[in-house]
């Protein structure tokens, strides 16, 4: 038994491979509800506590980041920042999403916070950051959602408790170069699905002249700045009817990329899915990607390609969806393309099937992930146990 700093509740603990978990029956005994992420959607919610750690980095990169909850969990609030923090006026920042799920044992687990560890690592040192380590990384994660656990939806696949970490350059410098203080954080917040709605199919907007991220950039992190510039076009999009933007790629314009703020994938007949190839450095390598791929291929038989997917192709694939830890599994129903005055480009806009139904692969592969997530099937408890 440990004791957790949540009003001093104590709770029975254990640790797997997959995430951090613990037995709900005290929990419940000391909460008169759990709550409802339905009733939030992803407006964002002030919860118990946060985990907040600045660091001074040395000459060489370098910040010895603290994993001691004692030290770092403090409750949810406001924390100060000079105007001239690098991170405001030069963009050092990194973000990461990861969700922690209400099992039907009662246990609580992550979704393999160590691939999100990782990420932040390889997006710290494109942006001269001292990285995190993984062990580091998740004990705050494991800490925050210690803290938080009645913030947890129930169980049913409503929701998740969603933990944002961040990694920002805050030390206050006007000149032009890393900052020489970094500031790791993890909020978190109970969340419902990320399109509103049951799994229903989205119809996604592209937009030519539009592109998210060109080669030899920093497309492949999950840097903060590579969102505010979709703003625009996902505004447009939506003003005309569309669920979100589907990018395309800087060099050819003709090439899809990422959907949103999700991976894409399109399912050709016998068995075969396409998705955008990493290799370009212009699409984030999701965790929820990465997992659809092994899924896919180890549960379902498919053949998985990653390389270019043309528009034109588009027109034989029979199903299509987006992935990502918000959107989850989402189906496509339909792709328009626009040209940048808004008129829409009728040569290659596509419907799959009805455009409201989800693809029948589509829908295993959302059931069979959000079982593992569950936890409600335990021969895919057993299988991937490493997650």
């Amino acid at each position: 038994r440990k004791k957790t700093n949540n009003k001093q509740q104590r709770t029975m603990m254990k640790s797997t491979s997959v995430g951090v978990s613990f037995l709900f029956h005290q929990f419940l005994r000391r909460n008169h509800h759990v709550v409802q992420a339905a009733m939030f959607g992803l407006n964002g919610v002030k919860t118990d506590s946060m985990w907040l750690n600045k660091v001074v980095v040395d000459e060489n990169g370098e910040g010895e980041y603290s994993s001691s909850s004692e030290e770092c969990v403090a409750a949810f609030g406001n924390f100060e920042i000079s105007p001239c923090a690098t991170v405001l006026n030069y963009g050092q920042a990194l973000f990461e999403g990861l969700k922690a799920f209400r099992r039907d044992d009662g246990s609580i687990v992550m979704f393999r916070p160590e691939m999100n560890a990782r990420r932040m690592q390889n997006g710290a040192r494109r942006f001269l950051l001292p990285p995190v380590d993984t062990d580091t990384f998740v004990k705050a994660a494991d800490a925050v959602v210690r803290s938080n656990a009645r913030w947890v939806p129930p169980v049913g696949g409503k929701g998740a408790l969603y933990l944002r970490p961040l990694l920002m350059g805050t030390g206050a410098d006007l000149g032009v170069k890393p900052s020489w203080e970094s500031t790791f954080c993890i909020y978190c917040s109970p969340v419902g699905n990320y399109f509103k709605g049951d799994l229903k199919a989205i119809r996604l907007q592209a937009v030519r002249g539009f592109s998210r991220a060109c080669k030899g950039g920093a497309g492949h992190v999950k840097a903060s700045g590579n969102y505010a510039p979709a703003f625009f076009s996902q505004r447009a999009v939506k003003k005309r009817g569309f669920d979100d933007v589907i990018c395309l790629d800087a060099a050819t314009g003709e090439h899809i990329e990422e959907a949103g703020a999700s991976n894409f994938f399109a399912v050709f007949p016998n068995n075969t899915i396409y998705t955008p190839s990493l290799d370009s450095e212009t699409i984030l390598p999701g965790i929820t990607r990465a997992s659809i791929i092994e899924l896919a291929e180890k549960e379902c038989g498919c053949t998985v390609v990653e390389g270019p997917i043309h528009l034109s192709d588009l027109k034989d694939a029979c199903e299509a969806f987006c992935c990502g830890t918000g959107a989850s599994v989402t189906p496509v129903g339909s792709i328009s393309v626009a040209h940048p005055d808004g008129s829409e480009d009728k040569e290659h806009g596509v419907v799959f099937g009805d455009g409201k139904t989800p693809g029948p692969l589509t829908k295993r592969l959302y059931d069979t992930l959000l079982k593992i997530q569950t936890g409600n099937d335990n021969d895919l408890n057993e299988r991937y146990s490493d997650w």
